[in-house]
């Protein structure tokens, strides 16, 4: 608790660690994430270490594709690494009784969109994940909650994995805003998409540089965050919303994580200023493929969450645009922004009424993910 307030942290983070490889089936196991250093780094900053994976290092510093995220020495041989992994369950309530949170919602590193284009080795890390999580969180499952990762690039691993997750306890599903090049609406996603829909578990569409067409683009830290981290966000929204899946899945419910959330009023205004248009233009047969409802209708149904940032200027109007039962907390714990202070930084606002408060900090979440 903060200030007599219960807070619910809609998403925090497991850093990568090598126990998360143990029960890799045999043919897979030699091809796990490896730690790994750099000798002759000193035009490298921090970025020193990674894990190998496929001949490729993530994260890496310089060239196509860099990233900031966590290297495996912050992890191996960092401090606290106990409860950054995960490996220490215990370590992280200490954390969380240090940081006054109450429950925590675990996601895996956003390091799982980038291990591999092989689809049936990416089935096999995401489902060790699962299991890994499921067994860490199990002794604390009142307080640590987990969402799980689907393999959505092997239709029969998707169903697996889901089935496996629920049986496990997860609190949602978790996917990138692509599946590598294809977008979440791809029709071979369709047997998965029309399991999920039986189940009820929130889908969240997670931070990651998902889409591998990008990394040409990309040659600062400054490019990833605002191009390959932030774009498969409006990719995602595009696949779930401009694409019908609302209304083909008249149940699910959605939740973009460590986006933010500015950019939906330029998705909503885009694509609302474009529908009716392109409606009356375009070739009948596309029709299948269009939304029935507009954007701000989608936002509206109760059915759309969002994790915005808590010093974001524009929250005010973004709870008018979603309404103030959809905006989430989170403190991206334990990723290196400085979010560790975040509710008390919504806490001290005075723009913000006491009632959507208390609605961001734990209504909300309790909302969307189940009681605890």
């Amino acid at each position: 608790m903060i200030n007599g307030r219960r807070i619910y942290d809609a998403d925090a983070h497991v850093n990568v660690a090598p126990q998360m490889w143990e029960d890799l089936p045999k043919e897979f196991a030699a091809r796990r994430p490896r730690p790994a250093l750099v000798h002759d780094g000193a035009e490298l900053a921090a970025f020193t270490a990674g894990w190998l994976v496929d001949g490729r290092m993530e994260p890496h510093a310089l060239g196509p594709g860099l990233q900031p995220a966590n290297p495996p020495r912050w992890v191996v041989e960092g401090t606290n690494r106990g409860s950054l992994t995960l490996v220490d369950a215990d370590a992280r309530i200490r954390d969380l009784d240090r940081l006054g949170i109450d429950i925590q919602l675990l996601f895996p590193s956003t390091l799982y969109a980038r291990w591999t284009a092989d689809p049936r080795f990416e089935a096999a890390l995401f489902r060790a994940f699962n299991r890994f999580i499921a067994r860490q969180t199990r002794p604390h499952s009142k307080r640590l909650k987990w969402a799980g990762l689907i393999p959505l690039r092997e239709p029969r691993e998707s169903i697996a994995a889901l089935e496996e997750m629920i049986k496990f306890g997860a609190s949602a599903a978790v996917v990138f805003g692509t599946a590598r090049d294809r977008m979440l609406c791809d029709e071979s996603f369709n047997d998965f998409w029309n399991e999920f829909a039986r189940c009820k578990l929130p889908l969240c569409v997670h931070m990651a540089a998902s889409f591998p067409a990008f990394d040409s683009c990309v040659e600062t830290f400054l490019d990833a965050h605002a191009l390959s981290m932030a774009l498969p966000a409006q990719m995602a929204f595009v696949a779930l919303l401009a694409h019908g899946m609302m209304d083909r899945y008249p149940d699910l419910r959605i939740a973009f994580m460590e986006f933010g959330a500015e950019w939906l009023f330029y998705m909503v205004g885009r694509i609302d200023h474009y529908i009716a248009r392109d409606r009356e233009i375009q070739p009948g047969i596309l029709e299948a493929k269009m939304p029935k409802r507009t954007m701000k209708e989608y936002l509206k149904s109760g059915r759309f969450f969002i994790c915005g940032e808590m010093e974001d200027p524009l929250m005010k109007e973004e709870i008018s645009l979603l309404g103030e039962d959809q905006l989430l907390f989170s403190s991206d714990y334990p990723h290196g922004e400085g979010r560790e202070n975040a509710a008390q930084e919504l806490l001290a606002r005075t723009d913000i009424s006491e009632r959507h408060k208390q609605k961001i900090l734990y209504d909300n979440p309790i909302r969307l993910f189940g009681e605890v």
